[in-house]
């Protein structure tokens, strides 16, 4: 039990959750993973029948040569990685229940994911607001992340943006927003990877001390110097899949020996095992050391890994509601926005700046009919702006997430459906802003008609057709790197506007073009506009000229396919597209939570 620290309303750790002062064990058996090659529909063992146990206040250290399957190995017993693999997983030898795994046991990936907009106390405060019960009141909480900072040695940066920390202090964050729920088991993907000596053996020895306190902590830990090897208990030593050594570190040399493998006096016992581990797997002691190793290979392989469907209709997968989570969210994106402004003023500056250029270039050709083609590419270059800007700036800000997303899900902090619920929120302020920045500079300097009306219908145009293009790009987003985000944008929208019926009428389409006119949501978008400028009954234009062809908008609407009456037709398309992409956006979303 740890001391309070200075304030008496300090709250040990354990007090919160209940973590069982008993002695435990994790243990995994014939534990294999294959990966499918699609191109000849072979297949490669990555991990093939690994056993073995972790018992709980001992710090075990994971290593292996590169390609050892070390990390694969964390994935499958942390649950993020569940096809292909075989092998059952159990606590004190009951088979585990899959809702149960994903309660007890958490995993800190080798990439660090924080929100870097936070500071390190509010990383933990928001993430207790997830983890913890709701009837632990805001004093308790408050209490508790003091405590952990104290317990990571993070007290001095506590106010630092998690963006500006060290390494090593990223590192202790990320293990403390998992350590705030008390898993009974923690898996970390190596802690001390990118870190100098001092920053890892730092991070090493606070690990350790979580471990002493009853947890069972597994951590991949590539290459330890003598120093942290000192700090770890036990060692699970693979080589390309295969089990060549688990047991007490201080044991693993006498092993070795028994085998032939000797290791030198001047070498670390770590580095000895990379050795080892690198060895020819027909290497003859090599082969009898794995032989000795895997006598606890069962001779059954489960049809599927180790877990059981969980009957038990008490668990609760998060501490929260959807409703509970949705507020938490809003609240924490909410303070990293308005931290983060500078995609927000660069989305506002440039929609200022393009529509700035576009009044200058289109001055007043609102209500002249001599300028009426003009005064139409105005409405389409309005659709393109909203479209680049919406799409790029969702584009460019997911993939920074996802990442934290991912994990976070994963970890149960929250469900994918408040996630989602406040993404579209936070989004449509920000598209509703910068949209109109751009047209109402655009509408009042062009001249177009001073109607509400109009000004109304040809907002809600322009607000469905950015919302299609932030819901696009989200999208795009979630599927393709930021590099191929930006490109398949790019080969969407030439298309789409090459189809707007703006440079082809739908009057002059051909047979193969025209059924793309009936599905271009640009298409619906200009149109929509355009009998936002030019239907309703609008008066006819001003002619400067002698002749102005067009001063009868019936002509003008004629010329350019326009059926008469058809709004309601194009908000209903839009909205066809808007149901269609959020729809897609979902499943992409469960998607790369469900994907290994």
């Amino acid at each position: 039990m740890m001391e309070p620290i200075g304030n008496p309303d300090s709250i040990p750790l354990e007090s919160l959750e209940s973590v069982s002062p008993r002695a435990f064990e994790l243990s995994f058996q014939n534990v294999s993973y294959c990966v499918k090659h699609k191109h000849d529909r072979t297949h490669s063992a990555i991990l093939k029948n690994l056993s073995g146990s972790f018992r709980s206040g001992r710090l075990v250290g994971i290593m292996g040569p590169s390609g050892a399957g070390k990390s694969t190995l964390l994935n499958v017993l942390s649950g993020f990685k569940k096809s292909n693999v075989t092998g059952q997983l159990m606590v004190d030898g009951q088979r585990l229940s899959e809702r149960r795994s994903r309660k007890i046991i958490s995993y800190t990936q080798q990439e660090v994911c924080l929100w870097p907009a936070l500071t390190v106390e509010e990383s933990l405060r928001y993430a207790a607001e997830f983890k913890l019960s709701p009837t632990i009141d805001q004093h308790q909480k408050r209490a508790r992340v003091r405590e952990l900072l104290h317990v990571l040695g993070l007290t001095g940066c506590a106010d630092t943006l998690a963006g500006s920390v060290s390494g090593g202090q990223a590192k202790r964050l990320s293990i403390g927003l998992e350590l705030l729920s008390d898993p009974k088991v923690m898996l970390l993907d190596e802690p001390t990877s990118g870190l100098d000596t001092v920053a890892a053996y730092q991070v090493l020895a606070h690990v350790k001390q979580l471990a002493a306190r009853g947890r069972v902590i597994a951590c991949v830990i590539h290459q330890p110097n003598s120093a942290q090897l000192l700090l770890i208990d036990d060692l699970y030593v693979l080589a390309k899949g295969r089990r060549i050594y688990s047991g007490p570190t201080g044991e693993m040399v006498t092993q070795f020996a028994r085998f032939g493998l000797d290791c030198p006096v001047s070498h670390n016992p770590a580095d000895y095992a990379l050795e080892v581990a690198s060895l020819d797997q027909e290497d003859d002691r090599l082969k009898r050391l794995m032989m000795e190793e895997e006598k606890d290979i069962f001779d059954y392989n489960p049809p599927r890994l180790m877990v059981e469907k969980s009957v038990d209709g008490s668990y609760q997968r998060y501490a929260l509601s959807t409703l509970q989570q949705l507020r938490v969210l809003l609240r924490r994106t909410t303070s990293c926005t308005m931290r983060e402004t500078y995609q927000f003023k660069a989305r506002i500056l440039i929609n200022i700046a393009i529509a700035l250029i576009t009044s200058v270039a289109f001055y007043n050709t609102g209500n002249n009919a001599d300028r009426i083609l003009a005064n139409t590419a105005v409405l389409i270059i309005n659709l393109y702006a909203i479209f680049f800007t919406s799409i790029v700036s969702a584009v460019l800000v997911y993939p920074r997430e996802s990442a934290c997303f991912v994990l976070e899900s994963k970890n149960n902090w929250y469900s994918l459906r408040a996630y989602y619920l406040a993404k579209i929120v936070v989004e449509l302020p920000t598209l509703i802003l910068s949209s109109s920045v751009f047209f109402l500079i655009v509408y009042y300097f062009t001249a177009q008609p001073f109607e509400w009306l109009r000004i109304g219908t040809f907002a809600l145009v322009c607000l469905m057709f950015g919302w299609i293009s932030q819901m696009l790009g989200l999208l795009l987003g979630s599927l393709l790197s930021v590099q191929n985000s930006v490109f398949v944008s790019i080969l969407i929208m030439v298309p789409a506007s090459l189809f707007s019926g703006f440079f082809v009428p739908l009057r002059d389409a051909s047979v193969l073009v025209r059924p793309l006119l009936y599905v271009s949501f640009v298409r619906y978008a200009f149109e929509g506009a355009v009998h936002a400028i030019y239907g309703f009954d609008r008066p006819d234009l001003d002619c400067p000229e002698v002749f102005c062809y067009f001063r009868q908008l019936k002509r003008f609407l004629q010329f350019v396919s326009m059926p008469d009456l058809a709004y309601g037709y194009d908000l209903l398309a839009l909205a066809g597209w808007i149901v269609l992409l959020m729809g897609a956006v979902y499943l992409s979303l469960r998607r790369r939570i469900k994907q290994d």
